[in-house]
């Protein structure tokens, strides 16, 4: 009998066998499929990103005016904008130097410190630090071609600066911007800005620019920008008033073009410094203005599985 036993579990077995071989790999394949989910959803999220961010990092400009930098998170941006034209006309040459970090994919923090510098060619004004800014903002891109931020700087002097090279007033500016490619065919992205200016005295002197309001007021800014090969080009048009938040009637309204002219670039073709012509036509309660101003940034960056310099 002992001969039979193994001929009559063998067709068991291969029921068994062939059982176990169909179940298991219809789990694997169902597990396989439910993890691939969120995946899935992560790379659709991060399309947006890599098209607006494409466009954005040869515009070194437009974080500074809130919009997003859609960078990965872990990312490090630093900037210097050396002011040459205080070789000129000033006795002090002011260096500020900033940073940006990505926290994460939707959180930046930035900060920017202003120092300047006895530069021996004129009177001696000593060297110190005159001013301090940070920041932090939330971005979110909403489709290939659209996104936005919300955020929030905050702007101090700092010491006993010379009495012309700040204004003496703290500021706290909550912002939000929405952006996106307005004409996709030329590479044209539209923004729009609206913030607020909250002004806190200080024990500084009070050094207010031509045209500068005095007390809370909201800003609404519009603004488009394009680059070509050889540069780039951003046309804003702000509006600021008093009216929402200080009661009062005083009202600033103008238009800002700036050019700007890549003198170093990276093997991506994003620039490592620009030069910035930016022009001004400014109406307000101290008259009418138009000016041009001069301006050099340098960006060393540092990108997470990848380093720019």
């Amino acid at each position: 009998m002992s001969p039979s036993l193994p001929s009559s579990r063998q067709p068991l077995r291969a029921v068994v066998a062939l059982l176990l071989c169909a179940w298991l790999p219809a789990e694997t394949r169902a597990a396989s499929a439910l993890e691939s989910i969120p995946a899935k959803a992560a790379e659709a999220m991060q399309a947006p990103r890599a098209a607006l961010s494409s466009f954005l990092d040869r515009l070194p400009e437009l974080p500074d005016l809130g919009l997003p930098t859609f960078d990965p998170s872990g990312s490090v941006r630093l900037f210097f904008r050396p002011r040459f034209g205080d070789l000129l006309h000033e006795d002090y040459f002011r260096l500020p130097v900033g940073t940006r970090l990505k926290l994460n994919d939707n959180f930046e923090f930035n900060a920017e410190l202003g120092a300047y510098i006895t530069h021996g060619l004129k009177d001696s004004v000593g060297n110190g630090l005159y001013q301090f800014r940070t920041g932090m903002k939330y971005e979110q891109a909403l489709s290939a071609d659209a996104g936005w931020t919300v955020g929030l700087d905050w702007v101090t002097p700092l010491s006993r600066p010379p009495y012309e090279i700040t204004d003496g007033v703290r500021h706290t500016l909550p912002y939000v911007t929405f952006t996106r490619t307005v004409m996709p065919r030329y590479g044209l992205v539209g923004f729009a800005t609206l913030g607020a200016d909250f002004i806190d005295h200080t024990s500084l002197r009070e050094n207010y620019r031509e045209n500068q309001l005095h007390s809370n007021n909201l800003i609404l800014t519009l603004g488009v920008a394009r680059q070509w090969r050889g540069l780039n080009l951003i046309l804003k048009v702000f509006d600021a008033n008093t009216a929402p938040l200080s009661g009062g009637s005083d009202n600033v309204f103008g238009i800002r073009p700036s050019v700007g002219i890549p003198l170093l670039r990276r093997h991506n073709g994003t620039p490592r410094a620009t030069a910035t012509f930016e022009g001004r036509t400014i109406w307000g309660p101290d008259g009418f203005e138009t000016g041009v101003t001069t301006s050099v940034r340098i960006d060393l960056r540092y990108r997470r599985n990848r380093a720019d310099k």
